[in-house]
């Protein structure tokens, strides 16, 4: 059970370093993101894991067990190294603010959003989570998301004179650690 929760963890992580970043790029730039946007972005983002936790599990029941957890390795492990180099999270954050006024209303937060969850459909379908567990992964993506959002967006502001950070490789390094895990 604990593998279990450690990997609905690992997940719910991977998933929302992006959402982190974005947030800390929005924070830099002292853009605020009222609860309504928030709550678009985490929910996007589950949404998303949602549908692609499903296929996964139906793509799941038509291959064999081995078979099925190769292809999720290589799944994660692939997205993993993409996301290692991959520096657009930043640049969709800069980019989602149209209107140049400080607030990132729900209409941006939805292209945002789908663009920070593209990684979602990937992951979800490689993870392999058992139906069981889809309920609890879904909510834990969620409630990290929503962690991300603020956690983001008040460290941004924070350090907003002193650095300009960018964490989208902290996804990359989650996902590779999930691939490995689905080995065990």
């Amino acid at each position: 059970m604990t593998a279990i929760i450690l990997e609905i963890i690992v997940l719910a992580a991977a998933l929302s370093v992006d959402t982190f970043a974005a947030s800390f790029a929005y924070g830099m730039g002292r853009i605020r993101i009222p609860a309504a946007s928030i709550g678009i972005l985490a929910a996007i983002s589950s949404l998303t894991l949602a549908a692609a936790l499903l296929a996964g599990n139906l793509l799941s029941g038509l291959l064999p067990q081995s078979l099925t957890n190769d292809i999720s390795f290589l799944i994660l492990f692939i997205l993993g190294i993409i996301k290692l180099f991959d520096k657009s999270c930043k640049k969709q954050a800069e980019q989602a603010n149209k209107d140049k006024d400080n607030i990132l209303s729900p209409a941006e937060a939805v292209p945002l959003g789908a663009a920070l969850s593209i990684d979602s459909v990937a992951a979800g379908i490689g993870a392999g989570v058992s139906p069981a567990h889809i309920i609890a992964t879904i909510l834990a993506t969620f409630l990290m998301g929503i962690a991300a959002i603020l956690g983001g967006s008040f460290l941004g502001r924070a350090v907003s004179r002193h650095s300009d950070a960018n964490l989208c490789w902290i996804s990359g390094v989650l996902l590779i650690v999930l691939a490995f895990m689905k080995l065990f």
